[in-house]
Formats: structure tokens, C-alpha cells, sequence
């Protein structure tokens, strides 16, 4: 190819959206704003409003490209009756625009886990027509419960069946095929080949677009520049053959609106342990989701389940702060090696941006994570959750009007020797200072409930596994047993009557040797913590 070759291949985002038919299934990348392409999102609309087409589409994706920042949450230019007719989706934490209309059944949605459609995606780049797994068996994946489907009263059709192997049970999920796929980058060359190179993760880039092109699709991609030369062969992560149509638009982000381009968040450059902890400061002051006291005992306190040489992920939510209090506990952070499920291992992550980490040893595909999850390669896993229930179930997809989806969370689970659950006591729920002390603060809604909306990890299951389970808030640590909850922690000065028990509408078994959750945790000397 040459030069010019390269300009054939540049489009508007207008004339990538007349290309897209009704109908169309449209695959869209991302993890929240890394490598999210749902900007096409506003030109989609656009057309909508002004010709009706493109119509009726199938929106897929793994993550939940967008954020809550005004401008960036792509999903509500979606909230059209008759513009989306389905959605599938792993992690669903930005698509809370199109709530509405699922309840009302005007669109289906389906929130299959972010591990499947990452490596059904790379099964359907190889031509085949589904995928075998044991994850998620017992949870809301399993059409023995609800089959992935979000919607009630509606007829849908089935993408997950329950099989059986050699004597043993299996969820099978079937492959989506998909028309189009508009994926995010940083830079093309002259030859049209994209690189990743200055993105924090690489997540199923190639994979899709293999995957696509395979199936007859068509592959169109933003960048951010075009580059006048040829990239080295081994940091091209999608060959231009692949790729129908490049966008050039250089307003994209890297990784969030507060923060500006560095070469830190893409590891291609290492920073010092001084700039760790300024950029960790930087981010927390400047991010939208302010960092509260409960949030670091909450954090601190399963930063302590850290040992030499342990592999954990790092969940979306609280836990994405463990990372920081590790640090201030003074952990070393070369022994740990820190995992996200889009691809990134080793490293600190930053608090406030999913996916985003500094100093990482690797960055691969989304999918080889999933496949080294799926066999078991993690020792730890740090969970956020909406609910669990007396039982030790836990819920991460969806509570009354929120929605949030699984994400990698069942990969996860099945993955991980000991999983650590970081949560609230309740909905709103914290500390104030008064007389520099702190006092508890009732929230609204209980997160600690009899029964949970929906499964997202089947304790029983997990329990008949060995797996260690902890449950970490604000107040107190509890643990799984066999017969259900067990309170092993309290926070110091609490009453555990009035302060804990009170809340919940059934009554866990307390520990014999019940202990005090160590006070390091409730230090907040040096930090602007806002309640």
C-alpha cells in the first residue's frame, strides 16, 4: 500500500453510519472511555432523528464504553424508540440511558459476561458457531435461572443453552454474528495498519475484527493521528487489511476527560514511585467519583490480604483503590502482580479510571486473560457488589432501577482460590467526623438483604469449591460458612446490635473470637477525604 492507499481508507463518521444497514448487528469497543468507539454513537442519532436509518440495530459490546462525565455517556444518544431493538452486554454500568426502554420491553437486552463475548468473539474469528464453558453455571448465565435475558413478559430468543459433556454440565453460549464493528485506536500509518501502542489496553481489538471480516463485516476504525511513517511490524495490532474505514478524530480521549495524554497510562514510558503517588493524587482530586473515608477502609482493609508473589484481579469500583492503599500501607508492589481482565497484568491502577494502570509488565488481548482466568490462574479476586444475601450470594448485574452487569465478574469467581468482596454496609452509607472521631452514617438502601434481585455468584457452589470468601464494608468484615454469613471483624467503637445487626433483616452467626478490623484502616491523617 502507500499513501494514498491510506486516504481511500479515510471516512467521516457520517459516511461510516450510512454504510451501517437496518438491522445491522454492530459491534462497538471499549472499557469505559479506553478504547471506547460508542462516539459513533451521536452520529447514529443524528441519522436517526433525521431519516430514520439506520433502525432496529443490535448493539454488542464487552465493556460499557462511556462514562457518567455529561458528554461522554454515548449510550443515551441511543434512548430512541425504534433505533435499538437489542442490546448485549458484559459490563452494562453506562448503559443505564436505555433502561426504560428495557423495562418497558421496547428493547431486549441480554447481559451475557464480558469473558464470553471476548472469547466468543475470538471462537467466531476461527469460524465457529459457539462456545463451551463452565462459567457461570448456577448464576444468572444459566437459562436455569435467567439465561442472560433482562427483560420480563417478553418472548426472547435463547443464547445460552445447558448442556452436558462426558457426564458433566456445561453452559453453551452461541455466537452473535456481527455486520459492522467500529473500534478505537491511537494511530495509523501510512500503510493503514492501527496501533494500540498509546492505548492502556489492548481488549479484543484484533479479535473482532477478525472475527467481522471473517463473517463478511465490515471493520472501520478511530484514531487519534496519522502517522507519517511505517510501524515496526510487532506494534501493529490490527494489519490494514482488515480495516474497511479509518476515522480521524483527534479529540478522543485516552482515558478520561480529567486526564491528559501520558505516556504512563500506555506503559510506554515507566514513572518513578514519586510520580505514582502525585498521578494517584492528581486522579483522585480531579476525578468525578471523589474518594471517600469508607471507601479507603473499605480498600485498605483488602489491600491486607495482599502477600509476595500473589496474582489477583483488580474488580471494577472500590477495588480499583487497593492499588493505592497497598502503596500507602507500604507494600511493595513489584511482588504483587495486579491483573484487569482487559488485558493488563502487574502494575498500579489507577483509582478512578477502570482499566488504566502504570508500570505493567504486559498488555495483551482481553481474551488470553479470560482463558487464563478460566483455568484458574488467579489466587485472588477483588470484587465490588451490589447485594449479597444471607446465603453468601452476591449480585453485581442488576437492583431495582440499577443496572450494572456481570463484567468479567464470573470469571472471576471461577478463577480465583479466595475471593474478596468490597462493598458499602448500605446505599449511601459512610462516616462523618465530628470532633475528630468518626461516627457511622446510615445509608438508604440495605445491601445486606434476606435474598438477593439475582445471582451473580452462586455461594453454594463456591463453598463446595473450598473458596475462601470474604465480605468486606465499612463496619465489618464477614466470611462465608457453610450454612451462610458469618461476622469475623467490627469496626472499633461500633455496636454490633445497634450498628450492624439492626440493619439486616435476618441474623448472621457472629464469631467466637470476633475481632476489631485493624484501626490502620480508619486513619485519615494526610488525605482530603470527602465524606
Amino acid at each position: 500500500m502507500t499513501d494514498s492507499s491510506l486516504k481511500k481508507k479515510l471516512m467521516t463518521a457520517d459516511e461510516v453510519v450510512k454504510l451501517i444497514p437496518d438491522g445491522a448487528t454492530v459491534r462497538i469497543s471499549g472499557a469505559a472511555l479506553v478504547c471506547s468507539s460508542a462516539i459513533i454513537f451521536k452520529n447514529i442519532r443524528q441519522s436517526f432523528l433525521k431519516t430514520g436509518h439506520p433502525r432496529d440495530l443490535c448493539i454488542v459490546s464487552e465493556g460499557s464504553p462511556g462514562s457518567n462525565v455529561p458528554g461522554y455517556n454515548y449510550f443515551e444518544y441511543l434512548a430512541h424508540k425504534g433505533l435499538v431493538r437489542r442490546v448485549v452486554g458484559g459490563h452494562m454500568g453506562f448503559h443505564h440511558a436505555l433502561f426504560p426502554l428495557i423495562r418497558n420491553n421496547e428493547i431486549e437486552a441480554y447481559n451475557i459476561s464480558q469473558g464470553v463475548l471476548s472469547i466468543l468473539t475470538s471462537e467466531r474469528a476461527a469460524g465457529k458457531n459457539g462456545y463451551l464453558t463452565k462459567v457461570g453455571l448456577g448464576t444468572q448465565q444459566d437459562p436455569r435461572h435467567e439465561g442472560c435475558k433482562l427483560n420480563e413478559g417478553l418472548e426472547m430468543e435463547d443464547l445460552v443453552e445447558l448442556r452436558e459433556v462426558d457426564g458433566e454440565q456445561y453452559l453453551w453460549f452461541k455466537a452473535i454474528r456481527e455486520d459492522i464493528a467500529v473500534l478505537k485506536s491511537s494511530y495509523a500509518d501510512l500503510n493503514g495498519n492501527i496501533t494500540l501502542k498509546a492505548e492502556p489496553s489492548n481488549n479484543d481489538a484484533l479479535g473482532v475484527a477478525m472475527a467481522v471480516k471473517n463473517e463478511g463485516g465490515k471493520v472501520f476504525v478511530y484514531v487519534k493521528e496519522l502517522k507519517e511513517e511505517y510501524f515496526n511490524p510487532r506494534l501493529v495490532h490490527i494489519p490494514h487489511f482488515l480495516v474497511d474505514g479509518i476515522i480521524l478524530d483527534p479529540s478522543i480521549v485516552q482515558a478520561a476527560p480529567h486526564l491528559e495524554y501520558s505516556p504512563y497510562f500506555s506503559n510506554e514510558e515507566r514513572c518513578s514511585e514519586e510520580q505514582i503517588h502525585k498521578i494517584i493524587e492528581e486522579d483522585t482530586n480531579n476525578s468525578a467519583r471523589k474518594r471517600k473515608i469508607k471507601h479507603k477502609v473499605i480498600a485498605r482493609r483488602a489491600a491486607m490480604e495482599l502477600y509476595p508473589e500473589v496474582v489477583v484481579n483488580i474488580g471494577f469500583g472500590i477495588p480499583q483503590m487497593i492499588s493505592g492503599e497497598a502503596i500507602d500501607l507500604g507494600i511493595d508492589m513489584d511482588s504483587v502482580v495486579m491483573t484487569t481482565e482487559t488485558g493488563v497484568s502487574g502494575g498500579v491502577q489507577l483509582s478512578s479510571v477502570f482499566s488504566v494502570s502504570m508500570n505493567t509488565d504486559a498488555i495483551y488481548d482481553q481474551a488470553s486473560q479470560f482463558r487464563f482466568y478460566e483455568g484458574g490462574g488467579l489466587d485472588i479476586g477483588f470484587l465490588g457488589a451490589l447485594e449479597i444475601d444471607q446465603k453468601g450470594n452476591v449480585n453485581v448485574c442488576k437492583k431495582g432501577t440499577r443496572l450494572a452487569g456481570v463484567g468479567g465478574f464470573n470469571y472471576i469467581v471461577h478463577s480465583s482460590d479466595k475471593l474478596v468482596y468490597c462493598f458499602t454496609f448500605m446505599q449511601g452509607s459512610g462516616y462523618d467526623i465530628e470532633n475528630g472521631e468518626l461516627v457511622p452514617r446510615d445509608g438508604k438502601d440495605k445491601k445486606i438483604v434476606a435474598d438477593v434481585e439475582s445471582i451473580s455468584m452462586n455461594a453454594g457452589l463456591e463453598f463446595a469449591n473450598n473458596k475462601t470468601v470474604l465480605y468486606i464494608t465499612e463496619r465489618c468484615v464477614l466470611k462465608l460458612k457453610e450454612d451462610g454469613l458469618e461476622i469475623i471483624e467490627i469496626a472499633p467503637g461500633l455496636d454490633l446490635k445497634k450498628d450492624i445487626l439492626d440493619h439486616l433483616d435476618f441474623t448472621p452467626s457472629i464469631a467466637v473470637d470476633l475481632k476489631e478490623m485493624p484501626k490502620l484502616c480508619f486513619e485519615t491523617k494526610g488525605a482530603d477525604y470527602v465524606r
